[in-house]
This record gives structure tokens, sequence and C-alpha cells, in this order.
């Protein structure tokens, strides 16, 4: 069973439920957060570097840290 997308409002925003909004939109701005359990909720950020991978055998190596990307 498939659940409905559920369209977001103005209504749904942290800002707007806690009075701290001066906008009369008819949709939600570009400032949108919604608000979870009462709190704000932040957008979720690109990964900009990608984490290295260390080899464990760094002596097999000659001494060197060879740095892999997973």
């Amino acid at each position: 069973m498939t659940q409905k997308a559920r369209c977001v409002t103005c209504n749904d925003c942290y800002f707007r439920k806690t009075s701290l909004c001066a906008l009369n939109l008819s949709e939600p701005c570009p400032t949108f957060r919604p608000a979870i359990r009462g709190q704000m909720v932040a957008p979720r950020q690109p990964r900009l570097v990608e984490t290295p991978v260390y080899t464990a055998h760094a002596w097999q190596q000659g001494g060197r840290v060879v740095v892999g990307v997973a």
C-alpha cells in the first residue's frame, strides 16, 4: 500500500508556527523549514569531501599511508 504525497504548506513551517514569519504568500517561501515536534529541522547538506579510507597495513607500503576513496 502506498501513501499519498502530502503537499507542504506555510502552516507546516517552523517560522509560521512560532509567529516569526512576516510573509503572506500562497506557497512556501525559500526559507521554509519544517517543524517536527516543535523544533526546526535544518535541510540536508551535500557531502563536499569524500571520507578517505586508510589501509590497515601501512607498514607494508614502505612506511607510507595509502589513501583511497571508498
